[in-house]
């Protein structure tokens, strides 16, 4: 009878982990696909080609609220689209220093026209 509720209670607790793991996997990847695009200057207007101009890292410290490294600090030009995201590694760092480290992956785009 003893060992009877022994499995019962290992049964329970190894079911406890198993829905606790599946949900924070579920967050874990949910977080990394959000996507924040944001159009500076002119870019929306500009009918040219697009091009990826640099792939960088933003970093920042303690949840976001201390940026250390903006992408944007570091370019000249004036008409771009910023688009940032955490990919695997980034959300790893994240979850895994607590908030502490934060990175996003930052492609910044300039519009290209032809010269004639």
């Amino acid at each position: 009878m003893i060992c009877h509720s022994i499995n019962l209670g290992i049964y329970s607790i190894m079911k406890v982990i198993k829905v606790s793991l599946v949900i924070l996997l579920t967050i874990f990847l949910a977080s990394s696909c959000a996507v924040q695009k944001t159009s500076v200057g002119n870019y929306n207007e500009i009918q040219c080609d697009e091009k990826l101009l640099t792939k960088e890292k933003d970093v920042a410290l303690f949840w976001e609220l201390l940026p250390m490294r903006r992408v944007e600090d570091f370019i000249t030009v004036k008409n771009y689209e910023k688009i940032s995201k955490r990919n695997f590694f980034d959300t790893v760092v994240y979850y895994g220093t607590i908030g502490i480290f934060s990175f996003h992956t930052v492609k910044i785009y300039v519009k290209e026209c032809p010269t004639e």
